[in-house]
């Protein structure tokens, strides 16, 4: 895969396409897909060996149903979101960079793409890459990399407790919305800069039969897929805060109910550390 400069706009006169490339601020970066070359996993990893009395851990990766090095990854995070400690909670959020190729994603956002580039601003990266996984809004690492990612979630279990967050859900009667209840307590100590309390709506078990592009004619399998994100109360620096919020969203048709998760986070507005992250399974 060739890199792409984000702050021009390629134009590729041979198929007579013009493609508009992201652009950070003051930031150079390129956008790339990282090696599928995963590292061997070893038994009694430190990730394996961490008890499941430590806080949640917020993990997202992003990827690309247009990006061939996306499905080991994206099978990683599905495994991920398997284990029983139940102390790893997944997003997926799949960027729009790579539509141009020949296929579209049709969980492709410039939303995500968007916050992919926020994380880059924040660690300083100076570029975008599919599968990128981010753990806890501080570090990053090969999303299919699987001896880097426990290395992350070791390092994050090693943090300590963090902010109390709680979400739950309840299906209306027809199908048509959730009723949603976020409680959250910031406290003064786990944060320097504003923080926003967010909001994910994630969808399981979707199934894709690809037609074009690098993963042409193979049938994807995604969990995890961050379907709506919205910010809802921020608290101000270095101030304990209890937030609560009750709201109701509407469904989209496409959505399956049954396969809904909601996840909430407390995520620094500067440095995109997260704080604090609960999630709720219809049961």
């Amino acid at each position: 895969m060739s890199r792409l400069a984000l702050s021009t706009l390629l134009l590729l006169s041979a198929f007579g396409v013009a493609l508009m490339a992201l652009r950070f601020v003051g930031l150079p970066a390129t956008v790339e897909a990282a090696s599928t070359s995963p590292a061997p996993s070893t038994e009694g990893s430190a990730a394996e060996d961490a008890t499941a009395q430590s806080s949640p851990i917020l993990v997202e990766l992003f990827t690309s149903q247009g990006c061939s090095s996306c499905p080991p990854a994206d099978r990683l995070l599905s495994k991920l979101g398997e284990q029983t400690a139940q102390d790893i909670i997944p997003l997926a959020f799949h960027v729009d960079y790579w539509d141009y190729i020949g296929w579209k994603d049709p969980f492709s956002s410039k939303d995500w793409s968007q916050r992919q580039e926020g994380y880059a601003r924040a660690m300083r990266t100076g570029r975008l890459y599919t599968p990128q996984l981010v753990v806890n809004g501080r570090e990053h690492c090969v999303g299919s990399n699987r001896g880097e990612v426990e290395d992350l979630l070791a390092t994050a279990r090693g943090r300590g407790p963090s902010s109390r967050v709680e979400v739950t859900g309840e299906l209306a009667a027809d199908g048509s919305q959730l009723h949603v209840a976020v409680d959250a307590t910031q406290t003064s100590a786990s944060a320097e800069h504003e923080v926003a309390l967010m909001l994910a709506v994630v969808e399981d078990g979707l199934e894709t039969a690809v037609q074009r592009g690098e993963n042409a004619k193979k049938t994807l399998h995604n969990d995890h897929v961050v379907r709506h994100l919205q910010t809802l109360p921020r608290a101000e620096a270095g101030r304990t805060a209890d937030l609560k919020y009750e709201l109701s969203l509407d469904l989209e048709p496409e959505w399956r109910a049954k396969n809904l998760r909601l996840v909430a986070f407390l995520q620094d507005q500067e440095s995109m550390a997260v704080h604090g992250v609960g999630q709720w399974r219809p049961e």
